[in-house]
């Protein structure tokens, strides 16, 4: 496997300087059959832009081994409350012809499907796995290429794809060009800051390569001709933006000090975990593992075990997910399980750091499982 390096910064172009190493990271974040000696492995790189501030990856995956197996489910609460709230915002917006990016389960199409306003739905993702039900939404499976378009579209949405970009400014206005004068792009994304800021471990990674801010984001559109017309904050950590395209640039704007950001979330999230790694593992010395579980057939067990939180702590990893149930977690040795198994200890013990869905899932657990399982949070 050839590393991408990533030399200068996605958003001003100055040079990145290496702030911290997390050795042979495994390069898929979902859960596998293969053996162990197959997963794939690279040095994690958080790198600072010496310029704007901004953190990002220094190594980058090929994307057709990163992306080779589709492993979020869009399982839960939390998702499905999303993926309605962003319809709607979508068709406050968006009406004719619309283009969706990285829709591979259908379900954001589907709430647009209803609406009489919208004549047709395109999906591009390189693994389709949700089902048409109309004639008004078509399937792409690849990755989205304007030059491969005949005619513009009315508006260019996706959900949670612009922080998978490697070169955001340059791909967002290549989407762009794709739109009709006064069409729309409509986007959700995570603030990946204040998701560090709050100790999410999925919040940067070899699939979320840089720190998107708010101020980040708003200048990827502007820089692709897009005026922001409505921005909504689905919760603390997610943002929903419309920008129209009507050829408005500010050049009188200094950029590097319109995208400069505060990076001492950073430093923080690096001292937090390793202090968390450290507790958990304290907490455990001597617990039976028998009935000790870490929850997550994720990035967030795996950054905890590839920054010194011990496998053999724990009898599995839990997930909901019943595609990952019985398969091992990539780049572990924990195999997965239902929660449910929980019932069948007195009071078992479970790590769960799983970042904004933390509550949901303790919520359930509790409610439905074994109201008497303990938690380290």
């Amino acid at each position: 496997m050839k590393i991408i390096k990533r030399n200068s910064c996605i958003s001003c172009g100055s040079l990145l300087q290496d702030k911290r190493y997390v050795r042979d990271f495994p390069i898929f974040m979902g859960t596998t059959i293969e053996p162990k000696e197959d997963d794939l492995k690279a040095d994690m790189i958080f790198a600072e832009c010496v310029g704007c501030g901004c953190i990002q990856m220094r190594n980058l995956i090929p994307l057709d081994i990163l992306y080779k197996n589709s492993h979020n489910h869009s399982v839960g609460k939390t998702w499905q409350i999303h993926h309605k709230q962003f319809s709607e915002f979508v068709l406050k917006h968006a009406k004719g012809d619309v283009v969706e990016l990285g829709g591979a389960h259908l379900i954001l199409a589907h709430h647009l499907e209803q609406s009489d306003d919208i004549n047709s739905i395109t999906v591009y993702d390189t693994n389709i796995t949700g089902e048409t039900t109309s004639d008004k939404i078509k399937t792409v499976n690849g990755l989205f290429d304007f030059d491969t378009v005949e005619n513009q579209v009315d508006a260019v949405i996706h959900s949670h794809v612009i922080e998978h970009l490697y070169e955001p400014m340059k791909q967002v206005k290549d989407m762009a060009k794709g739109i009709k004068e006064g069409g729309m792009m409509i986007v959700s994304a995570p603030v990946i800051d204040k998701m560090m800021e709050d100790g999410f471990t999925n919040a940067m990674n070899f699939e979320h390569t840089y720190g998107l801010t708010k101020k980040l984001l708003y200048w990827i559109l502007l820089n692709a001709g897009l005026r922001i017309v409505e921005q909504h904050d689905f919760s603390e950590h997610c943002v929903f933006v419309a920008a129209i395209k009507d050829g408005y640039y500010p050049y009188d704007l200094d950029i590097t000090d319109s995208i400069r950001c505060k990076n001492s979330y950073f430093t923080k999230f690096i001292q937090e975990q390793d202090a968390e790694v450290e507790r958990i593992n304290t907490l455990l010395e001597g617990e039976d593992s028998k009935q000790t579980f870490i929850f997550g057939a994720h990035i967030f067990t795996q950054f905890l075990t590839k920054n010194g939180l011990s496998e053999k702590l724990f009898s599995c990893a839990l997930d909901n997910d019943l595609k990952k149930q019985g398969q091992r977690l990539y780049g572990t040795d924990l195999f997965v399980l239902s929660p449910k198994v929980l019932k069948c200890f007195e009071q078992p013990i479970v790590v769960l750091k799983a970042g904004q869905y933390t509550e949901e899932i303790k919520k359930d657990i509790l409610e439905n499982i074994n109201s008497n399982t303990r938690f380290i949070l």
